[in-house]
């Protein structure tokens, strides 16, 4: 049984490790590169433990601990990826919204990146439907040469979006803040949504709860597989960052 064991985590110690070095060919999946290479050096470490059970007793009792941990994370991940697909789902309570806030994402110099994109394509076909105001959230990240909302102005202004309906939070550096910072420029008793990638939503909308605004939301897709795969990693370590801070529930 053990041989079978420490074969099945050295192969997935093997997968996660080649899944890294794709992630590096591209740097917004470089999060994923990380992620996996800790899983891979864990899975190896598991395996090695196994392999050395028999014979050495101090390994057949990290093998116990690593394999109760494997199963604490993999039952962890999966309860946490149910969450975060069960919370991107759309609301139709979001177009009666008085204010709607659009989250930031990364930018290329003073274009938005895909994700971003997504986001605020996604806004402007939410204005053509309801009379809310947009709130764009983001501020100037270490590497990006101007706040992200300003390039998320820019944008929906480019594509026909009315000025008048735009306020910009320049000041953010992260969805807590996004959304304290949108609070703030509100008026008392406004309606409120969010708009944000599907992956992103449900973290968004229990951070909107926690802020006392209406949590409705419209998700906007996700470009590419790869993104997607490697952002709901990423969720998952958000989420359960909240999770463990009591910030969640």
């Amino acid at each position: 049984m053990k041989q079978h064991e420490w074969k099945f985590y050295a192969a997935l110690s093997t997968l996660c490790a080649l899944l890294a070095a794709g992630c590096l060919t591209w740097q917004p999946l470089y999060f994923g590169a990380l992620f996996l290479s800790m899983l891979s050096i864990g899975c190896a470490g598991e395996a090695y433990a196994l392999r050395k059970a028999d014979r050495c007793p101090v390994c057949a009792c990290i093998s116990k601990i690593g394999r109760a941990l494997f199963l604490l994370f993999l039952a962890s991940f999966i309860a946490i990826e149910g969450m975060i697909w069960a919370g991107a789902r759309p609301d139709d309570a979001a177009y009666d919204a008085d204010y709607i806030l659009v989250l930031g994402a990364g930018i290329y110099g003073d274009q938005p990146s895909a994700t971003l994109q997504s986001r605020l394509d996604t806004a402007l076909d939410v204005m053509d439907e309801s009379g809310a105001a947009m709130i764009l959230c983001g501020g100037q990240g270490s590497d990006e040469i101007m706040p992200e909302s300003h390039v998320m102005y820019n944008y929906m202004v480019e594509h026909g979006a009315d000025p008048g309906r735009l306020l910009v939070e320049d000041t953010s550096r992260n969805t807590i803040q996004n959304i304290e910072n949108a609070k703030a420029m509100l008026p008392e008793g406004a309606r409120t949504a969010v708009i944000t990638n599907g992956f992103h939503l449900a973290r968004a909308r229990r951070l909107m709860e926690h802020a006392g605004l209406d949590p409705a939301g419209v998700p906007a897709p996700t470009p590419y597989l790869s993104l997607r795969a490697v952002f709901c990693l990423r969720e998952y370590c958000s989420t359960l960052g909240l999770i463990a801070t009591g910030r969640y529930f």
